[in-house]
C-alpha cells in the first residue's frame, strides 16, 4: 500500500495538470455543494418580525397544560415521536444517499481516468457514468447503517463510514468486469473487509486535508472549485492503491 503523500501527489498532478478536466468531472457534486452554501446562507437570513414576549403567567399556564396533556396522552406521544423519529432518519439517509450517489460516480470518472491514462473526452459524462440501481441501493443503505452507528456514539458512526467507504467502488469494479452483480449488503461487507487494518489511513489522509477545509470555510465555498475535484481525484488514487490496482480480485478478498 502506498502512502497517503504518494496518493495526494498522484491527484494533485492529476487535477493540476488537466484542471478543466477535473473541474467537470466534478461538476453535479460541485452543484450539490452550491445549493448547500446556498441554503445555509438563507437559513442564517431568516428573522422573526414578531415580538413575542410571554409573560410568566402565560408560561406557567402553558406547561401545565402541556403536563396534563402528555399526561392523558402519553401512549399517543410516544407512537407519534417515534414514527416522525423514523421519518426524520429515512429523510436524512435518503438525503446523504443521493449527495454520495452523485459523488461516488464522480469518484469512479476519476478510477476509469486513472486505470485508462487518459484525459476523458466527455468529463460531464464520465462524472455520471455510474448512476445505477445497485449504486443508490449502495448509497442508501450505507446511510442508514452510518446513521444508526452515530445514534449509538459518534465514534462508531465515523469508524463505519470508513469501513462501508469502498463498497460503491468495488460494485464498480464487478460492473466493468462483467462479473454477477451482487446485493448492496455484499458490497458494504466486502468494504469492510477491503478496509480492515486501512481505516486509520484515510482517517489520516481526511486530516490531512483540514487546511483545504478551513480555505473553503474563508472564502465562502469559491476554493471548492479546485479543493472538490482534488478530494475526489485523492478518493479515487485511495481506492486504485487499497485493491492493489487488480480489478479483477477485488471481490475476492
Amino acid at each position: 500500500m502506498i502512502t497517503n503523500r504518494q496518493i495526494k501527489q498522484t491527484a494533485w498532478s492529476r487535477v493540476t495538470t488537466h484542471f478543466k478536466a477535473a473541474f467537470l468531472l466534478s461538476l453535479v457534486p460541485m452543484i450539490f455543494t452550491v445549493f448547500g452554501v446556498m441554503s445555509d446562507h438563507n437559513s442564517r437570513d431568516v428573522t422573526f418580525s414578531q415580538n413575542v414576549n410571554p409573560t410568566a403567567q402565560s408560561i406557567t399556564k402553558a406547561a401545565n397544560d402541556m403536563g396534563h396533556f402528555l399526561q392523558d396522552n402519553w401512549f399517543t406521544v410516544i407512537v407519534v415521536g417515534f414514527v416522525f423519529f423514523a421519518i426524520m432518519m429515512s429523510f436524512a439517509a435518503l438525503v446523504a444517499a443521493i449527495s454520495d450517489f452523485f459523488t461516488e460516480s464522480t469518484v469512479s470518472g476519476f478510477i476509469d481516468w486513472h486505470e485508462s491514462d487518459r484525459t476523458p473526452e466527455s468529463p460531464i459524462k464520465a462524472g455520471l457514468s455510474l448512476l445505477t440501481n445497485t449504486a443508490f441501493q449502495i448509497a442508501f443503505l450505507r446511510a442508514i447503517y452510518t446513521l444508526l452507528w452515530t445514534l449509538l456514539f459518534v465514534v462508531p458512526g465515523i469508524i463505519k463510514s470508513f469501513s462501508y467507504s469502498q463498497a460503491v467502488y468495488l460494485y464498480r469494479d464487478d460492473l466493468h468486469a462483467g462479473r454477477d452483480i451482487q446485493s448492496a449488503k455484499y458490497y458494504i461487507a466486502q468494504s469492510q473487509q477491503l478496509m480492515t487494518d486501512h481505516k486509520g489511513q484515510l482517517f489520516i489522509m481526511y486530516l490531512s486535508l483540514i487546511g483545504w477545509y478551513f480555505l473553503n470555510f474563508a472564502t465562502f465555498g469559491l476554493a471548492n472549485l479546485f479543493t472538490l475535484p482534488y478530494t475526489m481525484a485523492i478518493r479515487a488514487e485511495f481506492y486504485v492503491a487499497l485493491r492493489g490496482n487488480q480489478p479483477e480480485k477485488t471481490t475476492i478478498l
